[in-house]
């Protein structure tokens, strides 16, 4: 079910699949990705309970071993209830379940908030552990922004100068920290280039900055990306083949080690909550017109 929300000159479309703000429209122009099938099907789906793939889609909680086997855990793919609604805002609910639980042994609930704004927009996670035990968990965003013509024509300036390796993540999308580009990020700018995506995406590992801007080089239109409280940064667009759009992925963890224990409390950036805990996160956008 669908759900459009308006503020002015912004409109935004909310979607109980996944919980996801599948648009957001400002003085008529999209920025969130149209999900074309051609490039990539999503637009900007949460990512829980955990970021990217696992090694052999296996993992262990308490020493027990499960299978999950959709990449970015089941979330982006699960159907939500909406639990809250307003003229510009929207809440998704997403709780344990059998089917939950079979891959994912803990009694959660998860709620994906959406508010519009005329100037851009805010995702909130809200992770509650409803159960007797410690839960674990990893989170992110996977938002795709469109770009006007490509990628290329567009550049990432940072909140700060920063200096950061460029890890990549493999075919099977694993990682290593010998997974390095031979060109670093050194300063406040990266000017995009698609061949730097020819394996799959690019981890930033804990950067300085907590705001970047996507911006077109010709005339600075774009927006800022507001990633507060998030550790990692993760840049996509999909390879080889030059698509016209560029993701921000915010993230709370990191994809497996080739030589991770696959113990998933042993993840970097790994989530804890005891009984009764509760956990939130937020990213937004504003539009540079």
């Amino acid at each position: 079910m669908q759900k459009t929300l308006h503020l002015g000159c912004a409109e935004g479309v909310v979607d109980t699949r996944g919980g996801e703000l599948i648009s957001y429209k400002n003085n008529g122009r999209e920025y969130i990705w149209t999900g074309d099938p051609a490039y990539w099907n999503g637009h900007a789906p949460v990512l829980f309970p955990f970021v990217s793939a696992l090694k052999d889609w296996k993992v262990k909680f308490g020493g027990k071993e499960y299978s999950l086997t959709t990449k970015h855990g089941f979330a982006r793919k699960s159907e939500f209830v909406l639990s809250g609604c307003t003229d510009t805002k929207a809440t998704f609910t997403l709780s344990a379940s059998e089917a939950t639980r079979a891959q994912y042994p803990f009694d959660f609930r998860l709620d994906v908030s959406h508010e519009i704004t005329e100037q851009g927009y805010t995702t909130t996670y809200h992770v509650k552990n409803e159960g007797a035990e410690p839960m674990v968990f990893c989170i992110g965003g996977h938002a795709g922004y469109c770009v006007d013509g490509s990628a290329e024509d567009y550049k990432l300036v940072f909140e700060h100068p920063e200096d950061l390796d460029m890890y990549y993540t493999d075919a099977d999308s694993l990682f290593s920290d010998a997974y390095k580009l031979a060109k670093r990020i050194e300063g406040d700018t990266y000017d995009i280039v698609y061949a730097d995506f020819d394996v799959d995406a690019i981890v930033l590992k804990a950067p300085k900055s907590h705001k970047v801007k996507l911006v077109k080089k010709s005339d600075g239109t774009g927006l800022t990306f507001d990633y507060n409280g998030f550790s990692n940064l993760t840049l996509w667009t999909p390879p080889k083949k030059r698509a016209p759009f560029f993701c921000l992925e915010p993230w709370n963890g990191l994809p497996a080690y080739t030589d991770e224990s696959g113990n998933f409390e042993d993840k970097p950036g790994c989530i804890r909550l005891d009984a009764g805990q509760e956990y939130s996160v937020s990213y937004s956008i504003t539009v540079l017109s």
